[in-house]
């Protein structure tokens, strides 16, 4: 984000992140929810008590997933693999649409992708949590999964790792998969081109300096304690 914006309000200092950003609005990720300060990317109370939308954040990224604009056209997950494994993969894809698909109880029910029940046509965004106290980091008998210093994301190390599995077995969401031609663990680092391919902004990839310049905006925090020194 550059060091001037249209709004009139002083610009925010650069590189700021998820910890800047909390203790200058005084208030949890929760709160930033119930103030409004995010519901110009649709993250609202209702939002996600309804399932349409789940949140999850890196220090330097917020991610935000819409069930109500996934189509459910794996462009996500092809589009992951030709970037992270130079060649469309899915099975090994670090964001995952396919895995959730929801073809209804039986023929005749009519619910699920087929049907007209309700949510039909609503798919699940699955991604990495890139939790706190992470089980394949903690499981890994190589330690060969990392936390990346620049994003904070869990990174696989593919020159230590053995291939063994063992992170996607303790990994709740089985979302780390072993690549089957290379012998190594992939997983998700973050690195946003699964919302840039997205046809239908149903997965959005946001800076922490773009929110902190939202709250500065609509006078949720005072300006000097963000803005450019």
């Amino acid at each position: 984000m550059s060091d001037t914006n249209t709004s009139g309000s002083a610009p925010v200092k650069k590189n700021i992140t998820r910890r800047d950003v909390l203790a200058m609005a005084g208030c949890g990720v929760a709160g930033l929810v119930v103030g409004g300060a995010l519901a110009s990317w649709g993250v609202t109370q209702e939002s996600i008590a309804s399932g349409r939308i789940e949140l999850r954040t890196t220090p330097t990224k917020m991610i935000v997933t819409d069930r109500a604009r996934c189509s459910g056209c794996q462009r996500c997950e092809m589009m992951c693999t030709l970037k992270n494994d130079g060649r469309v993969c899915q099975h090994i894809a670090r964001v995952r649409v396919w895995d959730n698909y929801y073809w209804g109880k039986s023929a005749d029910t009519g619910d699920g992708s087929f049907g007209d029940g309700k949510g039909a046509c609503e798919f699940t965004v699955e991604h990495c949590k890139q939790c706190a106290d992470a089980q394949c980091v903690k499981y890994c008998p190589v330690h060969a999964i990392y936390a990346d210093e620049k994003t904070g994301a869990r990174t696989v190390d593919t020159k230590k790792c053995i291939g063994c599995g063992m992170c996607s077995q303790a990994c709740p969401w089985n979302m780390p998969r072993v690549d089957t031609e290379t012998g190594v663990s992939t997983k998700c680092i973050s690195c946003g081109r699964c919302a840039e391919q997205c046809p239908n902004g149903a997965i959005q990839f946001i800076d922490w300096q773009d929110i902190a310049q939202k709250i500065i905006d609509e006078g949720i925090v005072r300006t000097t304690t963000a803005v450019t020194a």
